[in-house]
């Protein structure tokens, strides 16, 4: 096949493009990319339900960087809609390094002043990965947290994504002037927040960075323990490493979706 020439069937063009990606896309993960049922995907790819000679220009557009992410360049998507000569000339650079699996964070639940829950975690279905790079420290726990809510708007505005390390592994421990994710239990309920970890003499002080008056008091907490537990206890749980909003269209975002069918 050569995409220079003019596409005769987009449908197989389209699923001869998404098996050179490497590692490999499945039909199925290219429709959660793009937020689509996975049967809506397959006939693009059929060639008896897609008889088309060119692709939807809009759907070439969004296809482009998630096969990029691959190693398939993207003007060799683009040409799946027609586009040719000059107009793909922008898009004839070297293709992109494959994106490592460990640079994608899962975002596994929400921090929220206020907000009890019989469970911390998201279940599978909710759950969504965000980019956010090599990890600082390899072999930590790394997890994602969604910022809900005003209490740390002066510093993380909401629906922020939050990169967190767990303390406790390769020697992680907070400091003073740590973003840290809190935990507090009250017999079968938790609350997870973002604090700013702070002392105050000989003691640790946990502080909201707020404009909302309701979020405003200082939390002496004395010293972190990871050791300890019990109904009620403030454990300081995660560092926080940085905060990302994806402003993005769907499908050129920094954020992927998985979908549990």
């Amino acid at each position: 096949m050569s995409l220079s020439n003019p596409v005769e069937n987009a449908a197989e063009n389209l699923k001869a493009l998404r098996n050179r990606t490497v590692p490999k896309l499945s039909s199925r993960a290219v429709a959660d990319r793009l937020e689509i049922p996975a049967s809506t995907y397959a006939a693009y790819e059929d060639p008896k339900k897609n008889k088309k000679p060119i692709l939807d220009l809009a759907l070439a557009k969004r296809l482009a960087p998630i096969f990029a992410e691959r190693g398939v360049p993207e003007f060799e998507v683009l040409q799946l809609a027609g586009i040719t000569g000059e107009l793909t000339e922008q898009f004839r650079t070297k293709p992109r390094e494959p994106i490592a699996a460990d640079e994608w964070v899962e975002v596994v639940g929400a921090v929220q002043a206020g907000v009890w829950r019989e469970q911390s975690d998201w279940s599978p279905s909710e759950r969504y990965e965000v980019r956010f790079g090599p990890s600082p420290v390899p072999g930590a726990d790394r997890f994602g947290l969604k910022m809900e809510g005003l209490s740390m708007n002066r510093t993380i505005p909401p629906d922020s994504d939050l990169e967190c390390l767990r303390i406790g592994w390769s020697g992680i421990r907070p400091a003073p002037g740590s973003l840290v994710i809190v935990a507090r239990n009250a017999h079968d309920l938790v609350e997870l927040t973002c604090k700013r970890l702070d002392m105050i003499e000989d003691e640790w002080v946990l502080r909201c960075e707020s404009t909302e008056p309701e979020f405003q008091d200082v939390i002496p907490i004395g010293k972190p323990d990871d050791g300890m537990f019990s109904d009620e206890e403030v454990r300081v749980v995660a560092v926080v490493l940085s905060a990302k909003q994806d402003l993005a269209p769907p499908g050129l975002g920094t954020r992927r979706y998985r979908f549990v069918r």
